[in-house]
């Protein structure tokens, strides 16, 4: 008889974006390991984007309870300006130039709603997650961040029900990147400290997604706990079921996600701009594709380096469709917030570039946790943003192997290591070790 998990996560399908994608591939591949996931989300949450193409993955049988909850969103969009179906940006506190309006409206989320603006989702979840638990007896639970207010519904079921519990940080907490420069009350802070050390306290086990996200949770706080290390990765099965797609005729420079102020990489921009501008092929042969929502800022840096003739601007797209734009395409690009706390930033859309077999080139820090995989898979290469010369010499090189057509290499084993099955398999080595099955230790830090 499978044993039960309880995943409580704030973003499920229909959600789009990265958010979804690791809870969503665990829970697909869960049963194949003897472990049925039971979903305890929100109905209508406040998502970055729409992907209907993701319910495929959910595993035939899973059981998924949604709940109501009370955000500040219909208020925000009112205050603000916006309109009822504008998305609000996931990094909305890092916006800058914007109205006193979301200024003020900012500070409200910073120091008011802690630790996040989903805290009215606990009430609701806590109530309906103590009927399951009822009904369904899981085995343990499973909670995974952001927003970290899943983590205070898990702490309270496990503290109510005397289950284990497995915490799950795809971002750090309080040590998040859009934190950095923004203003927060010292009460606000301390408040949002000690709910952090509580979870790290309580939660029989905690896993994050790259090393230094685990250094940011421990600090000096917890000299007897560690973390087991569980990247982020990449569905076999999305590949394989891809339209094998023929190598675009243009040299295309390919982006999938989000873009804000903070990732904007100007010398990128002024690099190709420069090539532009010495070689007439390559002018002629350019195309940026992004493919995911753009702040006006960056629109601008494009447009202000002659390379708005080059872009093709497809805004959010389907995961299937992302993954066929990716595969075609010559050159990916990887970026990194440009901010203080940006080590630990490993985004989801890295596995599926290595997946590609492409070339990527990421903008960041050279010491950061992405380096480091680029590095460890042959994969491409982390420049500064303040880097420029040699930036542009790597786009030059692989747009004359491309001409060339001189494919990249990757390390293939470790390319495995980041596949959804098999990351699966660790997740299951940490429930069963809870249980004493198992002695490895692995994967600790």
């Amino acid at each position: 008889m499978n044993k039960k998990v309880l995943i409580i996560t704030y973003y499920w399908p229909p959600a789009g974006g990265p958010g979804v994608q690791r809870v969503l591939k665990f829970a697909k591949y869960l049963p194949e390991f003897g472990w049925d996931p039971i979903i305890l989300t929100v109905a209508n949450g406040e998502y970055p984007a729409i992907d209907e193409s993701l319910a495929k993955d959910i595993p035939e049988g899973c059981k998924v309870f949604k709940t109501k909850t009370l955000e500040p969103s219909t208020f925000y969009r009112k205050f603000t300006g916006m309109k009822q179906d504008e998305k609000i940006p996931v990094a909305n506190l890092a916006q800058k130039n914007i109205s006193w309006k979301k200024k003020l409206s900012n500070w409200v989320r910073l120091n008011l709603f802690i630790p996040d603006a989903k805290i009215g989702w606990i009430p609701y979840a806590v109530a309906q997650g103590k009927k399951i638990i009822n009904e369904e007896k899981p085995d343990i639970i499973f909670s995974s961040s952001p927003p970290p207010t899943v983590h205070l519904i898990a702490k309270k079921l496990a503290k109510w029900s005397g289950l284990k519990w497995v915490a799950d940080f795809r971002d750090p907490w309080t040590d998040i990147y859009h934190y950095d420069g923004v203003k927060r009350s010292a009460y606000a802070l301390n408040k949002d400290l000690r709910l952090e050390k509580s979870v790290i306290a309580k939660a029989t086990k905690t896993v994050v997604v790259s090393k230094h996200i685990g250094t940011y949770l421990l600090k000096d706080n917890f000299p007897n706990k560690s973390v087991e290390i569980i990247t982020n990765g990449f569905d076999e099965t999305d590949f394989k079921q891809a339209v094998q797609p023929e190598p675009n005729d243009s040299f295309t420079i390919a982006y999938a996600g989000k873009i804000n102020n903070q990732q904007n990489p100007e010398n990128f921009w002024k690099a190709i701009s420069e090539l532009k501008n010495e070689n007439q092929d390559f002018s002629l042969n350019l195309k940026i594709l992004l493919m995911g929502n753009i702040t006006d800022d960056v629109f601008n840096s494009i447009k202000s380096n002659n390379l708005d003739e080059n872009l093709v601007d497809l805004g959010y797209v389907s995961h299937p469709e992302m993954i066929e734009n990716i595969s075609k395409s010559q050159v990916l690009l990887l970026l990194i917030p440009n901010t203080k706390k940006n080590l630990s930033i490993v985004p989801g859309k890295i596995f599926e570039y290595l997946a590609t077999k492409k070339y990527i080139i990421g903008i960041g820090p050279r010491k950061g946790d992405s380096a480091e995989i680029l590095a460890d898979a042959q994969a491409g290469e982390m420049f500064e943003f303040s880097d420029y010369e040699s930036l542009k010499l790597r786009i030059l090189e692989h747009y004359k192997n491309w001409e060339k057509n001189i494919q990249p290499t990757i390390n293939e084993k470790a390319l495995n290591n980041f596949s959804r099955l098999h990351l699966t398999k660790k997740l299951i080595t940490v429930f069963e070790n809870i249980f004493g099955s198992l002695n490895s230790d692995e994967y600790s830090i």
